[in-house]
């Protein structure tokens, strides 16, 4: 049983190696709501957005993610915690739990140059904190059509429209309040 939906995703400068992750924490009986019934403006409203720097796609998915369920546990009090389920849309986040025997089982090392992997420390944390959580994690179809969501992929069309917005105002000067330099030190409303 799970009592709590995290919904994740990031918008990427790859240019200048900024980025933003937005992440909204909800009860799990929210995603029982009909699609046409969520409030587009209530939802943004709760979406916090956070700046990462020298990031990549892939990295930049993992920080979003470990961040998200740091927020979790900041949050929901241990007493309340009934499970969590995690929405991306990223493959390589989603695709992990399958890949863990091999990451751990190689030292999350290439299996032709025996280097260590770019993500290793980020692999680490989420297998980490997945034993801690228990966490299950769901593969969102990203950029769908909003004539076929779901209330997950409507939920998560906001999250995405947060995260690309919150970007674009970040680069554009409209959005202060952090340091470019460092992730701001408390997630930022968007």
């Amino acid at each position: 049983m799970f009592s709590s939906a995290l919904f994740t995703d990031i918008s990427l400068d790859p240019r200048s190696r900024i980025g933003v992750a937005s992440c909204l924490l909800l009860p799990m009986t929210f995603l029982d709501t009909l699609p046409h019934d969520i409030d587009r403006g209530e939802l943004s409203g709760k979406l916090l957005c956070r700046r990462f720097t020298d990031t990549s796609s892939t990295k930049l998915e993992l920080q979003a993610v470990l961040w998200g369920v740091e927020l979790y546990r900041t949050l929901v009090p241990d007493h309340e915690r009934c499970g969590l389920r995690l929405y991306t849309d990223s493959q390589c986040v989603s695709g992990l739990t399958s890949r863990r025997e091999r990451l751990e089982g190689s030292a999350y090392r290439a299996a032709r140059s025996g280097r260590l992997l770019a993500n290793a420390d980020l692999y680490a944390e989420l297998f980490a904190a997945s034993d801690e959580l228990g966490f299950e994690i769901v593969k969102v179809a990203g950029h769908s059509r909003s004539s076929s969501h779901d209330s997950v992929q409507r939920i998560f069309s906001i999250v995405d429209r947060g995260a690309r917005r919150t970007l674009k105002l970040w680069h554009s000067g409209l959005l202060t309040g952090a340091s470019l330099e460092e992730p701001s030190a408390e997630p930022l409303q968007s």
